[in-house]
């Protein structure tokens, strides 16, 4: 029997009182994900996807700091100053018609009217959510964590570090500086086409290349081989294992899932082995931890997008709202399709450890093993998650919770050896920080091998501890924190006219949801490296460019520089 007394106490409003929130995590899961790709690619993220931003932002910076008719020079005044010099970059962008992607476009087209206009505002806000624009809302942070800008307590704005900062600045400014918006228009509220087109020549996100100086700073500022900075070694071993895994595989078809699956079972798909060695061995330890966590939220939000869609077109309570799940998980279904052996028993008979055993025998020894052999065998985790995704538009019990059942158990077998290995701190109880870490997860499945569970008390647990439970934490919390209703269903009594031992209070759905990834960042990274000619897009793989081959060639010898006392970090002041 479940435990439902938190299921009878929770308030039930008599009138609506905080606004409907959105929520993409309901369970509160995935954010983990990004405190994990935060630690390993500092000053990435996956909005910060060009790499001349970075110079960019760094001269905008600068002629703030160099303007001695910006008064007040404070952080907010410079929100407003950056505005005419973003505009402009997002117009010459839009006449250059690179079709290469940048922040604050939805804004611009109705203002470029597809460039009929002679003369064009450049005092709107690139996004309505923030006075900053891409700077605030994108940047900032990233800049910070590259060192380019500087950010204390005793200067009223943001500064350029001197190393870094300055020479990006400079940089891109020898780029644009011929252009008349530099030489002549520079503070102007409005702008002729000719000159945006004009400035689009030198100044255009895509034309990085046009300066081989500044393409080179933006190569040193990525790659900072000379750094005892924590940021700047960790964002290294994730560039240099990127090149690595591009160099390795050959001309090999690398989208996102392929990369995924390189970072995860050390493959390029059935043929080709990916093989870390010396200073590539640990990154690619944490990013196989990080891939962990990605598929550990989506197959537990498989049971969740689940449980969602049911309890649209029917309340029903736990027990009846199990009872329906393991009366529709078909054992002999699920043997069929992926060569279990379940001994002819169904979800009520079986225990949670045979179902497990099961799984760990049908999978032959080596596929548990890091290379090909894990792919070319039908049951993975990747595989089992492109059949739950062709599942989520028209849910099916068997191909959604069979699935993640199953997947749970592969995900379990596998990870065992990985836990001495760099990057398990990631699933840790301490730093899950009550995220469903995966650590609690495999003493639990632990446990219930020692007390021969059933599959069927199995699947409650997880539904009240890691759904249920679960949901309505991260929703109270928002509901206190920021008022804000979130919840996707609600508690109804059944019979309200019996004595209160005998309420029986069943789940009304009030949203549904689909099971999710964290975006990677990496997808962020390796345009950033095609925009500095590092890596080329080649038939859906990538290819190394030499700057490419001299930067891994670098990192197979790379030892942590010794801290040094850093030189003056602002950028002097003008009065």
């Amino acid at each position: 029997m479940l435990d439902q007394e938190w299921l009878q106490f929770d308030p039930i409003w008599t009138e609506k009182e905080f606004n409907k929130g959105g929520a993409r995590d309901d369970l509160g899961i995935e954010t983990l994900g990004e405190s994990i790709l935060a630690d390993l690619l500092p000053g990435i993220n996956n909005q910060t996807r060009r790499a001349r931003y970075y110079s960019f932002w760094a001269w905008v910076l600068n002629g703030f700091i160099q303007d001695t008719d910006a008064k007040p020079h404070t952080q907010s005044k410079f929100w407003e100053w950056l505005r005419g010099r973003e505009d402009t970059f997002i117009l010459a962008y839009l006449s250059h018609n690179c079709q290469t992607g940048l922040a604050g476009t939805e804004q611009a087209l109705p203002v470029w009217e597809q460039g009929t206009k002679k003369v064009y505002p450049i005092t709107w806000k690139s996004l309505l959510s923030v006075d900053g624009g891409s700077y605030q809302l994108y940047y900032r942070g990233p800049l910070q964590e590259m060192n380019i800008i500087v950010r204390t307590e005793d200067s009223p704005h943001d500064n350029l570090s001197r190393t870094i900062g300055v020479s990006l600045a400079e940089a891109y400014g020898v780029s644009v500086s011929q252009s008349r918006y530099v030489k002549q228009y520079f503070k102007a509220t409005e702008l002729a086409r000719v000159d945006i087109e004009e400035f689009a020549q030198t100044g255009c996100v895509c034309q990085v290349g046009q300066n081989e100086t500044e393409r080179r700073l933006l190569i040193e500022a990525f790659f900072r081989y000379d750094s005892p900075d924590a940021f700047a070694i960790k964002r290294l071993a994730s560039l240099c294992l990127f090149l690595d895994v591009i160099n390795q595989s050959k001309g090999c078809t690398l989208s996102e899932f392929d990369f995924r699956s390189a970072m995860y079972y050390w493959s390029f798909g059935n043929n080709c082995q990916y093989k870390p060695k010396g200073n590539l061995l640990q990154p690619a330890e944490r990013w196989r931890i990080f891939q962990l966590r990605q598929y550990f939220v989506f197959f537990i939000e498989t049971f969740w997008s689940l449980f969602l869609n049911r309890i649209q077109d029917e309340s029903l309570s736990a027990e009846e709202y199990i009872e329906w799940l393991c009366g529709n998980i078909d054992l002999n279904h699920l043997s069929s399709d992926w060569g279990i052996d379940f001994s002819g028993k169904n979800v009520f008979q079986l225990s949670m450890k045979e179902f497990y055993m099961a799984i760990q025998n049908a999978i032959p020894t080596q596929a548990w093993r890091n290379g090909s052999d894990a792919l070319s065998c039908k049951i993975n985790e990747q595989t089992l998650m492109y059949t739950i995704r062709s599942a989520r538009s028209n849910p099916e019990v068997n191909q959604m919770a069979g699935s993640a059942l199953i997947a749970l158990a592969t995900l379990y077998w596998r990870c065992l050896p990985w836990k001495a290995s760099s990057g398990w701190n990631y699933v840790s109880d301490s730093y899950s920080s009550g995220r469903l870490p995966i650590d609690s997860h495999l003493r639990q499945v632990e446990q219930a091998f020692v007390e021969n569970i059933s599959l069927l008390e199995w699947l409650q647990k997880l539904h009240q501890n890691d759904l249920w439970l679960q949901h309505r934490k991260v929703a109270l919390d928002k509901l206190i924190n920021r008022r804000q209703e979130v919840f996707k269903f609600e508690q109804i009594l059944d019979e309200p006219d019996n004595p209160i031992s005998d309420l029986k209070p069943k789940f009304r759905g009030l949203g549904t949801d689909v099971p999710k990834m964290n975006a990677p960042r990496f997808p962020s990274a390796l345009n950033i490296l095609i925009d500095l000619s590092v890596i080329v897009a080649n038939n859906g793989g990538y290819q190394l460019m030499p700057d490419g081959k001299r930067l891994l060639e670098k990192f197979s010898t790379y030892t942590v520089p010794q801290w040094k006392e850093p030189q003056d970090a602002k950028v002097t002041e003008y009065s």
